[in-house]
Order: C-alpha cells, then sequence, then structure tokens
C-alpha cells in the first residue's frame, strides 16, 4: 500500500507545485503556506512538497495520521488552536528538519512514547494551553537539540526525574500556569544548561533549600504563587541569576538572606506581596542591581534610611501604591547616584522635600495620587511641574491639604 502512495505521489508532484488549498494562501519564492482559519478538518496532501513553513493555526484538525508525510523539509510547523487530542506516533518521522512546532492550545491530554520520534533538528516546541497531567518518561528523548520548552497551562503537578534527560541544552522552559505544590528540583536538575525557568501561578507555598540546582539560570519568574517563606538556602546555587521575579506572593520581609547568594541579580520585583518594612541593608549584596519593583504591598509602612545601601547601581525604582507608605526618612535615596526613574505614585506620601532626590542622574520621576499638603515644602515641586522642559510625568499633581487648597493642581 505504501508502494502506491509514492507512485501516486510521484506522478502528481509535477502537477502540484503550484497548488494551494482553498482557504490558504501560499508563496513559492520561500516556499510556505499559510492557512489560518481555513475551516481545515485535515491537513491538506497536496501542499508544494518544498514547503518550509506550514501555519494551521485555528482549524478544526483531529489527527495528523500520515498527514505530513510527504513534507520532509518543513521547518516551521504551526498546528496551534485546533482539535488534537493525540499526536500519535511516528507522525514526524519525515520532518528531520523541522526546528519549530506549535501545538498549543489544543485538546492533547497524553503523549505516547515515539510522538516525537523523527524531530532531531526541532529546537521550539510549544505545548502550551492543553491538558497534559503527565510529561511520560523518555517522550523528550528524540529531541536532542530542544532550547525551548513551553508548557505552560497545562495540568502538571509531578514530573519524574528524568523527564528532561534527552534535551542536551535546554535553555528555556515555562512551567506556568500548572499544579505544582513544590519546585520539581530532580526533574530540573537534569536539565543542567537551563537559563530561563517560569513557575508562574502553580500552588507553590514554601521554597525549600536548595530548591534549585541549575547553576546557569539568569532568569527565574515565580510570580503568582502563595509563596510565604523562602529558606535561605533556597538560591545557594543560582549565583548567576540575573533576573528575579516574585510578584503576588504572601512574602512579609524582604527575604535579605536567601538574596545574598544572588551577587549578580540586575532584576528584582517585590510588588503585590505583605512586606511591612523594609530594614536597613536589606539589598546590600545587590551592588549590580539596576531595577527594583515593591509596588501594591497594601501592608508597607515603614523603610529604613539605609534599606537601600550597596545599591549604588539602581537605575530604576518603583516604589508605588502602597497606600500606608506615608513617609520616606532622609538618606533613603543618598546611596541612588545613578538612578534614572523614580516612581512614587499612589502612595500616602504628604511631602517630599527636593534635597531627597537625585536630580543629576534622575530623568523622569511620578508624584501622581499623594496626599501633599502645599507648603512651602512642596514649592520646589510647583515649580518643576510648570517647566517647559521638565521630564517628570506629574502635571496633574493636586493638593489634598490644607483645606483651602485642596483639588488645587500645582501645574497652570
Amino acid at each position: 500500500m505504501a508502494a502506491v502512495w509514492w507512485l501516486a505521489w510521484a506522478y502528481l508532484v509535477p502537477l502540484v507545485r503550484a497548488f494551494c488549498p482553498r482557504g490558504c494562501s501560499c508563496d513559492d519564492s520561500l516556499p510556505s503556506a499559510r492557512c489560518v482559519g481555513a475551516g481545515l478538518n485535515l491537513v491538506p496532501i497536496l501542499f508544494n512538497p518544498s514547503l518550509r513553513r506550514l501555519d494551521l493555526a485555528h482549524n478544526s484538525i483531529a489527527s495528523l495520521e500520515q498527514a505530513l508525510v510527504f513534507l520532509n523539509l518543513l521547518e516551521d510547523l504551526d498546528l496551534s488552536h485546533n482539535l488534537l487530542e493525540s499526536l500519535g506516533v511516528g507522525n514526524f518521522e519525515a520532518q528531520s528538519n523541522l526546528k519549530k512546532l506549535s501545538v498549543a492550545h489544543n485538546n492533547l491530554s497524553t503523549l505516547l512514547p515515539r510522538a516525537f520520534t523523527g524531530l532531531t533538528a526541532l529546537t521550539h516546541l510549544d505545548l502550551s494551553y492543553n491538558s497534559l497531567d503527565d510529561l511520560p518518561e523518555g517522550v523528550l528523548n528524540d529531541l536532542p537539540h530542544l532550547t525551548v520548552l513551553h508548557l505552560s497551562h497545562n495540568r502538571l503537578f509531578f514530573l519524574s526525574q528524568h523527564a528532561f534527560r534527552g534535551p542536551k541544552s535546554l535553555l528555556l522552559l515555562d512551567l506556568s500556569d500548572n499544579y505544582f505544590r513544590h519546585v520539581p528540583t530532580e526533574a530540573l536538575h537534569a536539565a543542567a544548561s537551563l537559563q530561563t525557568l517560569h513557575l508562574c501561578r502553580n500552588r507553590l507555598t514554601d521554597l525549600s533549600p536548595s530548591a534549585f540546582t541549575n547553576h546557569d539560570l539568569k532568569l527565574l519568574a515565580l510570580d503568582g504563587n502563595n509563596i510565604e517563606h523562602l529558606d535561605q538556602a533556597t538560591f545557594m546555587s543560582l549565583k548567576h541569576l540575573q533576573n528575579l521575579s516574585l510578584v503576588g506572593n504572601s512574602i512579609n520581609e524582604v527575604p535579605t538572606k536567601a538574596l545574598s547568594f544572588l551577587p549578580k541579580l540586575e532584576f528584582l520585583s517585590l510588588s503585590r506581596n505583605k512586606i511591612r518594612e523594609v530594614r536597613a541593608g536589606a539589598f546590600s549584596v545587590q551592588s549590580l542591581l539596576t531595577t527594583l519593583e515593591m509596588s501594591r504591598n497594601p501592608e508597607l509602612k515603614a523603610m529604613s534610611p539605609e534599606a537601600l545601601s550597596g545599591c549604588g547601581e539602581l537605575q530604576h525604582l518603583t516604589l508605588s501604591h502602597n497606600p500606608k507608605l506615608k513617609h520616606l526618612p532622609s538618606g533613603l535615596f543618598k546611596p541612588l547616584k545613578n538612578l534614572r526613574s523614580l516612581d512614587l505614585r499612589d502612595n500616602g506620601l504628604k511631602s517630599l522635600p527636593e534635597v531627597e532626590v537625585p536630580w543629576k542622574t534622575l530623568q523622569k520621576l511620578d508624584l501622581r495620587d499623594n496626599p501633599l499638603v502645599c507648603n512651602c515644602s512642596v514649592r520646589w515641586l510647583a515649580q518643576l511641574v510648570r517647566s517647559a522642559n521638565t521630564s517628570i510625568a506629574s502635571r496633574d499633581l493636586q493638593c489634598a491639604a490644607p483645606d483651602k487648597l485642596r483639588g488645587l493642581y500645582l501645574s497652570r
């Protein structure tokens, strides 16, 4: 039967090189075909066999059985937003040139052994927005060159220790929006080359000692969990981490001891947590920190004058939407010799002395939506917002007190 198929195909190829299925747009110069939302139930078999790119997103394709056998030159295949419940077995055996594959937004609930057989050149795989509750051991073994793997928005809660043993140079892994209660440390240990890890919006509550052992990790995103506690050794192995995001957790104090293992950190976000106070030397080890975000901490009331000591390279500071923060101590900004933008919007600040602002480097200051008391202490601010060449983002600054000036705009 297979021989008949090949004979038929050999006869038809000269006739169909320029054939483009209805609802598709094709470009034989690349060559490529785009069939987005074309109402397809099956993968058309009469495409130009020299196709390099094929986009079949937003259709109703439910099976790949023998559908790609003649498209052995494909390099980029998009099957997202279809009705696939399985990738079957061996359906990519002819795709030894494929580098990018997306099957996001389908109905995949399981991956069978040999699902990816043939994809020896694949570097990017998107399996996000499916219903996978397991990543079978060995299923990625046929993907030795995989560097980017998206598994977000699935139902994963556990990964075997050999889940990522196949790919030899995995650089980016997205496990966001799954059901993990604990960091899958053993599985991640096999991904020794990992540089970017997303574990956002899972069910993490605590980060245990040595939760992460990936020495080359540069970006770690843990947003939207319910993390309350970070063991002081949680980040002990992450000497090269540059970007750490802990937005939207339940942390009640700056995890200074845990951060002490991150000497190369450049970006840190602790926004939307439950931090009450920022103590002296909270970021003292972060000498390379350039961006710090601490917005929307509803319980934040106080900051030590030495809270930012050691942050001499800081360029962008966001300290906004903290309603209980009514006072900034003298000397807080003194170490910030390179500060370019300062966001203090929507706090409880009644005043900000001019001497506190690092004018030599500052390019943007946002003080909007604070309950400012309009007296002599803010005269400098009124003059600033009236300046034609200022970059301050506060032209709608209003007085909150005294009563006779309430609602008055500082700008003309």
